[in-house]
């Protein structure tokens, strides 16, 4: 995560000044989109240490339900980032100003090289999510992907500008202030469902897998909500025998299948003996 915030804020850095120099708001408006890839990488470094922490008699789930709750903080700020922009923006398409834009070989070279650094960051960061089973580094890969396509647009914006269209610096402001908005949306959408503890598999394909083990006559109250470490499954399932080792061995073999196929590593599940044998028992008693 050290070596993330260093490539996100070398990234910010180089924006701004080449943007500065140049008198390019998109350019600035893109070093503030990349500004938040910064800001994640610092709310990450300590929220993926403190959702890392065990569970404890005050939190006997873990912690990993942190992460979303930092992310309230990064949407805020990237909302007013949004706001700032945009409004400076539409103030100047709206009465025509133009300012000139030297959009130098400088401009472009650094430009094309934060581009290649944010795909580096996409990479590592997509790997070593998958790898720590970590919601929050996932995400922000998929943000700083976003921060990848706003640059090719200012890409784009700043080759028609030095051809003499001057006023689109200011429109492509205005669509990577919509990159903005909407890469806060998917954030806090994704925080929400993890709060709301929303399914995260399909019912119906979980209690397939299960009813493929033979010892397992019916599956019962499935539950499921996170991903990853932090992923939770409930079950009831009914045998119809009276052997406990047989059983136990069977659920250790449903577990190790469903963390295999469908990344959730903390299950619980119930035995119940099926109607028959509960009937008989009943019988013999």
């Amino acid at each position: 995560m050290f070596w993330l915030l260093i490539a996100n804020l070398v990234v910010v850095v180089a924006k701004a000044i080449v943007g500065w120099l140049a008198g390019s708001l998109s350019v600035l408006s893109d070093a503030a989109h990349s500004l938040t890839d910064a800001a994640n990488n610092v709310v990450g470094i300590w929220l993926i240490r403190f959702a890392a922490k065990p569970p404890d008699p005050r939190h006997p789930y873990g912690h990993g339900k942190v992460e979303q709750l930092g992310a309230f903080g990064i949407t805020a700020m990237m909302l007013l980032t949004a706001y700032e922009i945009g409004r400076e923006s539409v103030i100047r398409l709206w009465h025509g100003e133009t300012s000139k834009v030297d959009v130098s070989a400088l401009t472009l070279a650094v430009m094309v090289g934060t581009f290649l650094i944010n795909i580096a960051v996409v990479l590592y960061e997509r790997h070593k999510g998958k790898q720590l089973n970590s919601v929050f580094l996932i995400a922000d890969a998929q943000h700083t992907l976003s921060d990848v396509f706003v640059t090719l647009g200012v890409l784009a914006g700043l080759v028609v500008v030095k051809l003499g269209y001057a006023w689109m610096d200011a429109a492509v402001a205005v669509a990577v202030v919509g990159a903005i908005v909407w890469g806060a949306f998917g954030v806090v959408r994704h925080a929400v469902v993890e709060l709301m503890d929303t399914a995260s598999v399909e019912v119906d394909r979980l209690i397939a897998a299960v009813r493929e083990f033979p010892d397992v006559e019916e599956v019962k109250e499935m539950r499921t909500r996170g991903q990853g470490a932090y992923g939770f499954v409930e079950m009831t399932i009914t045998v119809c025998h009276n052997d406990l080792g047989r059983a136990h061995a069977t659920s250790e073999r449903i577990e190790d299948r469903i963390r295999a196929a469908f990344n959730l590593q903390n299950i619980t599940i119930h035995l119940e003996p099926c109607a028959d044998l509960a009937k008989s028992s009943l019988n013999v008693e």
